[in-house]
């Protein structure tokens, strides 16, 4: 028997989901509704074992011999392998001491011959046996030695006897299969009827892993999904990818990757130095174009501002502010204290500029501009950092004042003034924005000249978290836990797990997009 840790199913993207495979040695189960790719699934995790020169075993409670055949000739499965052998197992009406008017259960075995093989002409040993619960775990007990073992469905077994009866015979079998032989077990059930679901339900319990199969409806078209709900003491991957069948290549999971190859990349980043959350959005917030911040009005969102500020101006960047409510005198003040920043001496040295659209400041400090109109803030921009001035801007913009102290067109044209004059490659430029007080279109147009969308909120719980849902890099639809912590940076941000896909833009790239400090 194989010595590795994990068995492989047959695809690299689902196998790193599972951080290598199904654990070897335990009972995992496939769990969904028909044609979900249960069984495509199951026999793809035989024939990766096939072709390793594992013994795998096959066991189907409802199809014959020919019907499992027939189901997946059209794959490259290598069915006729002398390390695959395939049982049709089914219990059926029939004459037993108990019942000899022939009302009880028979069990009957359909085995392919030594020389037989699934697709050919072949033949196959039969018999019948009256089924019992001793009778059921002796004969899975003639199953122990092989490598990789699928029962294909348990729900053919439900039927057999009684549900009490059935847990303590699922539970005996696993315990044969995986303690006195070591197999690997895959167990498929569906899902959807009331048998369906007590199947599951008995049989998620028991095992120690389980992969949940869906259909569902996007715009017209039916697509296939898979999620690893469950998998003891491995910090698997739990997002929800499709999963696609074909008749090249099997089951796979997609996509492999949710953001753009390193060779294609025309961004750079700029590292805020809180490692999770610079691990989450692929090395740090994107350069050179827009970042939508987004939150929901009761998540805290200052002292990751502040961790933005302080980043920049370690890294020399001349720093440009429309203050959200949060970032008023004082708030900012402290802010920028906290990380051993004064804001005064920022202020004078014109490291720091405020421009004011809601009227906290006052205007007679250096560096403070209060425009209250869209003309007035493009000039304060332009002084701020004229054409001619090759100086890095590290801009963060509450976007809600934009709507909310001038129009939405006056908005939109600030806007794409941003990106045309303020965002050169090296720049950073950061909108805040709370979508619960901003009319739909104004949200989404933000969204839509975003190249990089993060969230943050607070859960009915009191727990905040992190989100990044669109961008060129990092790990888009993962969501980490945020923990604010005594010493800087002062905020944690849970990492994604690292053996997922490397989502950061590694060399080569443009000499104009540099990503570190």
């Amino acid at each position: 028997m194989s010595d590795e840790t994990a068995a492989s199913v047959g695809d690299d993207v689902l196998d790193r989901m599972l951080r290598g495979g199904l654990p070897r040695g335990q009972a995992t189960l496939v769990r969904g509704g028909p044609g979900t790719g249960k069984s495509t699934l199951a026999m793809q995790f035989l024939d990766d074992g096939v072709r390793a020169g594992e013994e795998c075993l096959y066991v189907t409670t409802e199809q014959t011999l020919d019907d499992v055949a027939d189901s997946f000739a059209a794959f490259p499965f290598a069915l006729d392998d002398d390390c695959l052998d395939v049982l049709s197992l089914h219990a059926t009406p029939g004459t037993t001491l108990e019942h000899p008017d022939g009302a009880g259960d028979v069990m009957t075995l359909q085995r392919l011959d030594d020389d037989a093989a699934i697709g050919g002409d072949f033949s196959f040993g039969e018999y019948t046996q009256e089924l019992t619960a001793a009778s059921l775990r002796e004969e899975f007990r003639r199953y122990a030695d092989y490598d990789r073992v699928v029962l294909d469905s348990a729900n053919g077994l439900a039927g057999f006897t009684d549900s009490r009866t059935y847990r303590r015979i699922l539970l005996d079998v696993i315990a044969t299969l995986t303690d006195e032989g070591d197999a690997t077990v895959l167990f498929t059930a569906e899902r959807g009827g009331d048998s369906g679901e007590s199947v599951g339900d008995l049989l998620q319990y028991a095992v120690h892993g389980v992969l949940s199969l869906s259909r569902e409806r996007i715009r017209d078209d039916s697509h296939r999904f898979i999620e690893i709900t469950k998998l003891r003491g491995v910090d698997h991957d739990t997002r929800k990818l499709e999963l696609h069948i074909d008749d090249e290549r099997g089951a796979r999971a997609v996509p492999g990757r949710r953001s753009q190859p390193p060779a294609v990349k025309t961004h750079g980043h700029r590292p805020v130095g809180v490692d999770g959350f610079d691990d989450l959005v692929g090395g740090g917030v994107v350069a050179g174009a827009g970042v939508l911040f987004e939150h929901d009005g009761t998540a805290n969102v200052s002292t990751f501002l502040g961790s933005f500020l302080d980043a920049a101006l370690a890294r020399g960047d001349r720093l440009a502010v429309v203050p959200t409510i949060h970032l008023r005198p004082h708030g900012l003040e402290t802010i920028l204290s906290g990380f051993g920043h004064d804001a005064d001496e920022l202020l004078a040295d014109g490291r720091l500029h405020v421009v004011d659209l809601i009227g906290t400041w006052d205007a007679d400090r250096d560096g403070v501009h209060a425009p209250d109109t869209a003309d007035g803030v493009r000039d304060a921009f332009d002084s701020i950092r004229p054409g001619d001035d090759e100086t890095v801007l590290t801009s963060i913009v509450n976007a809600d004042a934009y709507v909310n102290a001038l129009s939405p067109a006056e908005a939109r044209e600030l806007r794409y003034y941003e990106e045309s004059h303020l965002v050169r490659p090296t720049d950073t430029l950061v909108h805040v924005h709370n979508p619960g007080i901003a009319a739909d279109e104004v949200s989404a147009f933000l969204e839509n000249t975003a190249e990089q969308v993060i969230e943050t909120w607070l859960s009915d719980g009191g727990l905040q978290y992190v989100h990044l849902r669109k961008s060129p890099c990092g790990f888009v639809g993962t969501t980490s836990l945020v923990e604010y912590l005594n010493e800087e940076p002062y905020v944690a941000v849970q990492g994604p797990p690292s053996d997922r896909e490397n989502p950061m833009a590694e060399e080569p790239y443009p000499e104009a997009y540099p990503s570190g400090k």
